[in-house]
């Protein structure tokens, strides 16, 4: 028997059609889960972020789940009956845990259904940066700086707004849009500047 309930299956059958609705929806559901995890992560590894640094978190994982034509949250599977809510909490801890890692530029990758928090709290260490990374480093903050004088003016004064902490809801007012396309045109400039400094 599937995990998902009726109201969930139309949901993500919804965003699998790419309706702006469903996203807001969506936020508007599970908005509140996803923050307490993100809050509580940072809690348990004993970092304090201002509510805009959590906020930046939470935007930018809605992001995340959004890119690809939301590839990552269609992937919900329900293995071992894990339900929608579970899976995605496990993916904000995860996220959460992810962007912590690369501030303190370690990288991994982990699968988030097969993996515990128990697995999480193991794996979690301190590295020490190397000469060449702390050269990479250099190269790609060069690379990004350059990268960003390529956008648009109006891309710039969106990623400034965005970046500063204005609420999606916020933006979507100022732009006369969707929280929905907020986002997706967030996701369309990182993968922009993704594809320049690659």
């Amino acid at each position: 028997m599937s995990p998902l309930t009726e109201q969930e299956k139309a949901l993500l059958a919804r965003i699998a059609k790419g309706e702006k609705e469903a996203w807001d929806l969506f936020v508007e559901l599970y908005g509140r889960l996803i923050y307490y995890a993100i809050q509580r992560t940072l809690e348990l590894k004993g970092i304090r972020l201002s509510p805009e640094g959590i906020q930046e978190i939470f935007h930018s994982l809605f992001v995340h789940l959004a890119e690809n034509k939301a590839k990552r949250l269609l992937s919900f599977a329900g293995k071992r009956n894990c339900s929608l809510a579970t899976w995605i909490r496990m993916i904000s801890i995860n996220y959460t845990i992810d962007i912590i890692r690369r501030q303190a530029r370690v990288s991994y990758f982990v699968d988030f259904e097969e993996v515990s928090e128990d697995d999480y709290e193991k794996s979690w260490r301190e590295d020490s940066k190397s000469p060449e990374e702390l050269v990479q480093e250099q190269e790609m903050g060069e690379r990004l700086k350059k990268a960003l004088t390529e956008l648009s003016k109006e891309e710039q004064s969106f990623l400034k707004l965005y970046l500063s902490g204005m609420k999606p809801a916020e933006l979507a007012r100022v732009y006369k849009t969707n929280v929905s396309n907020i986002y997706s045109r967030y996701a369309s400039i990182k993968e922009k500047l993704k594809a320049s400094i690659d």
